[in-house]
This record gives C-alpha cells, structure tokens and sequence, in this order.
C-alpha cells in the first residue's frame, strides 16, 4: 500500500504532517520518537509563522470589508490548519499504524493467490507522484507570484505573508493527494476482491489467479480479506476524520473568499485568471476527496450484490452455503461509509451540496453587487 504513494510520505514527513511508517515491512517506526519531536518542532514553526505573519502590518486600504476580513480569516484558518494536522499526527499515530497492519495483513494473505499482488509497477507508481508533486507545486508558485505581480489581493501585504501562505498552500494540497492515494490503494484491493469473487462464481473476468489458486479460495478467505480492508479503512477514517472536516472547511472557506475578490476586487486580467484558476484547483481538490471516498465506499459494498445475484455460483451447493449467505446479508446490514466527526457521509452528495451552496452564494453576492 504504502508503495503506491512512497514519495508523497516523505514529502509529507519532510513537512512534520507524517512520524509514520513509510517502510512496508515495519510494524512502527523505529525512530517513531524522534520523527515526532519534529513534527513538534514543525508545529511550532507553523505557528511562530502564523503568528510573527499577522502581526505584520496588513492593511486592507480602500478595499471592502468583507473581503478583508474573508481573507484574514482564510489566513488564520491556514496556519491553524498546519498547526492541527502537526499535532494530529502524532496524537492520532496509533490508528495510522493500524491501518497499515490490517493492509499488510491483507497483502500478505492475497499473494497466496496471486504471487503478482503488490508487484505493480514502481516506476509507472513514481511517475505518477511526480507529476502529482509537480502539479501542486507549479500550480502554487503560478497562483501566488501571479497574484503577488498583479498588486496582491491586499495591496499593502507583506511578501513574507505571500511566501507563507504558499507554503501552506503546498503542503495542504501534498497532504490531500496523499489522502487520495492512499485510499486508491484500499480502493483498488476492494475492486480485486470483487473480481475475485466474480470469478468464483463463474461471473467475473481474468484477475491474473491461476484456476488452481481460485479452487483453494472459500467463501471464509474472503470475508477476511473484505475484512482486512475494511478494518484498514476505518482506521483511516478515525485517523482522518478531524483533518477531513479541517480540509473541507479550508476549500469551501478558499473558494468563498476567492469568488468574493474576483467579483469585488478584480481589476487585472492576470489577476482574474489566477484567482480564477486557484477556484477551479479548490474545487478538484473537494471532488476527488469526495469521488475517490465514494469509489472505495462502492467497491467494498458491491461484494454483497455480487454474492446475492451470483447464478452459478460455486459457493452454492456447498458447505459454504451459509457463510456466504451471512457474509452477504453482513455487508447489506453494514455497509463501509467514510463519515467525518460523525457528522455526515464523505461521498458525491458532498461535492454536490458544496457547489450548490457555491452557486447560491454567487448568485446572491453578483445580485448585491
């Protein structure tokens, strides 16, 4: 699993947002302690940061009231975001390691069946994370310098400010990709489960298992390895319930701040095009926090449809029979949900209701303006 987004973890580790394992065959950190007096370290630069950057002299001049105040908030919100997610890791640090046990666990038990499992390609995987890294950080140097060349959102901000908050900005979009990645990972398990399964019951396609292999699968080797992945994702979704609601707060908050400026404050053509160019990257940003939460979320539910609607099935006629029957009426019953703080689900109605409640505050601002 942790293959899959190794280069993010350190970038992450580098920003003290990750004392964790990144070595896949660790069970904890050796030097768990050490990483950790860093990320407070870290935590204390975020905050001395946050702090000696608005006692700096910040004026809003002419400029609307709301929007100064939209934007020193977006600016607190910021560093307190960094100062959270420092201290969470290492607060949280038991329920990331269980994660990753209960992946290991599952790896460890799908090689029985095909030796080719986690043997993706490493470089087509480092690929992809480079070009992720570079993505977010082109993207943030593009925004900031543009809007620091076009007068600034606050005319009179300081250039160290701008230099922060770019700062922030990169390492809060490392920590939503890493977000991404990781679950891809559970997500892609689920879906080989799946195909496991299809193919057992004489439904699926080829997944690369020998039929030798697929003979020795029972019904009670899957509902341990729907298990494993489904403890490993509970977990991370108990390590990153608060950071989710923490991520979804920043977005919608940068988005609103954002869409308010370019409508009130805008006067530049470059200055346009970066706000609005840093609207669209908050707003993929909410989307794929919430698709790839709702792909994993189906996956690991659509075992149970997969089981009931089997026709030739070889779990039926067997002693099997009933463990399947419970396994599928359990996954009915139970389904996997991603929730934050307890509050609501984590799927494609939140991105939904987000962008109505965007699209109702830009009606109502461009009304008032």
């Amino acid at each position: 699993m942790l293959e899959n987004c190794r280069l993010l973890l350190y970038a992450s580790r580098f920003s003290g947002c990750h004392p964790h394992t990144i070595d896949e065959r660790s069970r904890v950190p050796v030097n768990f302690r050490l990483l950790c007096i860093y990320s407070l370290i870290m935590c204390g630069v975020y905050f001395a940061v946050g702090y000696q950057g608005n006692s700096l002299k910040n004026d809003c001049g002419t400029n609307i009231w709301m929007g100064c105040l939209l934007h020193h908030l977006d600016q607190y919100v910021q560093y307190a975001y960094m100062v959270l997610t420092t201290l969470l890791s290492c607060l949280r640090h038991a329920e990331f390691e269980r994660a990753i046990v209960a992946a290991r666990k599952f790896d460890d038990l799908m090689r029985l069946y095909n030796n080719s499992w986690c043997a993706d390609n490493k470089r087509a995987n480092y690929c992809k994370q480079w070009l992720g890294i570079l993505a977010i950080l082109v993207t943030s140097l593009f925004v900031g310098i543009l809007q620091g060349l076009t007068g600034l959102v606050v005319p009179k901000m300081n250039l160290f400010i701008y230099m922060c908050l770019i700062t922030m900005r990169t390492i809060f979009s490392i920590e939503i990709a890493k977000f991404c990645f990781l679950h891809d990972e559970l997500y892609r398990g689920f879906c080989h489960i799946n195909r496991l399964s299809g193919k057992l019951t004489g439904m699926g396609l080829d997944t690369g298992v020998s039929v030798k292999n697929v003979n020795r699968l029972t019904i009670s080797n899957i509902q341990q390895l729907h298990s494993y992945l489904t403890d490993a994702t509970n977990h991370f979704n108990s390590y990153y319930s608060l950071q989710l609601f923490c991520w979804i707060a920043c977005l919608l908050l940068d988005t609103i701040t954002y869409i308010f400026i370019l409508l009130y404050q805008v006067h530049s053509v470059y200055l346009i095009s970066a706000q609005s160019m840093a609207i669209v990257c908050f707003l993929l940003q909410l989307i794929a926090i919430s698709r790839i939460c709702n792909l994993t979320c189906n996956q690991a539910n659509a075992l149970g449809q997969i089981i009931f609607l089997a026709k030739t099935s070889s779990f039926k006629h067997t002693e099997f029979s009933i463990e399947e029957i419970e396994l599928g009426i359990r996954v009915r019953m139970y389904p996997l949900r991603i929730r934050v703080c307890g509050l609501f689900n984590l799927d494609n109605r939140l991105a939904f209701t987000a962008f109505g409640i965007i699209l109702m505050y830009v009606i109502l601002a461009s009304s008032g303006h």
